[in-house]
């Protein structure tokens, strides 16, 4: 066990580099031409670093990993090089000093690269020691204060700025280089291998899911079971890491999921995203489009129709006119019980539909008007669609997670 790990932080990183901070007051940077810009002396590049420091399941133990993104880019934001590198210094184990670790090392390389007027972007708590706003309290916290400094002397202009932009590429890469580190290799193959952090498998880098923003590696098999229907009915999809509350992107999961469960997360999605008072469901059968009733407002049918005082809706997929109360074709000239009093309407799917909801017993949600089955046991509900409680027996909406009419929870009326 010890010999893999001392095997794992020997191993060269992305461009087989290590942070020396001893080094850098002795380092005599040597100007070169670089990047495809005229001269490296007057043209002003912009610096992105991000360090990070996670604790990282590394074949059976846990232990701190760090590692660092850096970007260069013009003055326009278009970016040039990108590096990443492996943080191994114990001292950088304090997350400040990572971020300061990243900067140090992103000025060293600006220098190698013969850059002589640089902005570097970073956090708001990190700028407000560089500016020195602010004093830290972590020891090799200010030595590496001591270090950016002295770097900045060397250019001919170096100014300490606020990230204003989303540098989430500078981030995978810190995570990269964090990744790199959880690796080793078994069998006479030397077959590479990672541990998956919510089952603790060995399994192939290849057979892992990167999940997009947090940029956690969890094993296919974890992240298939993450995706099952039962689940995405139920609840917001979030990476299975502990504790992570980053929600999963359908199709980022198409590898690993087929249509029809990618479809019903976009479709949960969709369904979260629109408030339960704005939901309307297109009423043809082979549709069944959800959409917010603020849009349908804009494709009311009928020019003459004023939406804000009228149910008529119109389909944005399938084109069908219909009312928004009723759920059926739009009633032109008739109000919603005139319509359902009519010999059309007796006669269509809608009203087959009612009589079976009639017939079963089943309940509508008093608040999103969801077709809500019983199977069996307690009569106190929760809706899957707005997460409405209420009685089933009787429709009475339930507050502070009790019933708040006569029945009880057996499903018979309570007695005097």
């Amino acid at each position: 066990m010890d010999n893999d790990l001392n095997r794992l932080l020997a191993q060269e990183e992305m461009d087989k580099t290590k942070l020396d901070l001893d080094s850098l007051e002795n380092t005599q940077p040597q100007p070169r031409r670089i990047l495809g810009e005229s001269s490296t002396t007057t043209h002003t590049y912009r610096l992105y670093c991000k360090g990070l420091v996670s604790e990282e399941l590394v074949k059976d133990d846990t232990m701190l990993v760090g590692g660092l993104g850096l970007s260069l880019c013009d003055s326009h934001d278009n970016t040039k090089l990108e590096i990443n590198k492996a943080l191994r210094n114990e001292e950088l184990s304090h997350p400040e000093a990572a971020a300061l670790a990243a900067i140090i090392h992103g000025l060293k390389w600006a220098l190698e690269l013969g850059v002589q007027s640089i902005q570097f972007f970073c956090d708001d708590n990190i700028l407000g020691y560089v500016t020195r706003k602010a004093a830290p309290s972590e020891s090799i916290v200010a030595t590496l204060l001591e270090q950016v400094a002295l770097l900045q002397t060397r250019f001919t202009s170096c100014q300490a700025l606020a990230v204003s932009k989303d540098i989430i590429s500078v981030y995978k890469l810190a995570k990269d280089a964090i990744a790199s580190q959880t690796r080793w290799c078994e069998g006479d193959t030397n077959t590479e291998l990672e541990s998956c952090p919510v089952c603790y498998a060995y399994v192939s880098p290849h057979d892992k899911f990167e999940v997009r923003g947090c940029f956690h590696r969890i094993c296919v098999t974890c992240m298939r079971e993450r995706v099952s229907p039962k689940l995405i009915r139920e609840n917001t999809l979030t990476c299975p890491y502990a504790d992570c509350e980053e929600e999963l992107v359908p199709e980022d999961c198409r590898g690993i999921a087929d249509d029809d469960v990618i479809t019903l997360m976009i479709h949960s999605k969709k369904e979260r995203e629109i408030p339960v008072s704005e939901r309307v469901y297109c009423p043809n059968p082979s549709c069944s489009l959800l959409m917010s009733d603020r849009e349908l407002i804009r494709h009311a049918p009928g020019s003459s129709i004023d939406p804000r005082q009228s149910a008529a809706r119109k389909c944005t997929e399938c084109g069908l006119s219909f009312c928004k109360n009723c759920h059926v074709p739009w009633h032109h000239k008739k109000t919603c019980d005139e319509f359902k009093n009519s010999e059309s309407y007796l006669k269509s799917e809608a009203a087959l539909f009612e009589s079976l909801v009639k017939t079963e017993g089943w309940r509508k949600c008093s608040k999103c008007e969801t077709i809500v089955q019983h199977g069996g046991g307690c009569q106190q509900m929760t809706c899957t669609h707005c997460k409405h409680e209420f009685c089933y027996t009787c429709g009475a909406a339930c507050k502070k997670k009790k019933l708040t009419c006569k029945c009880v929870r057996s499903g018979k009326r309570a007695t005097k």
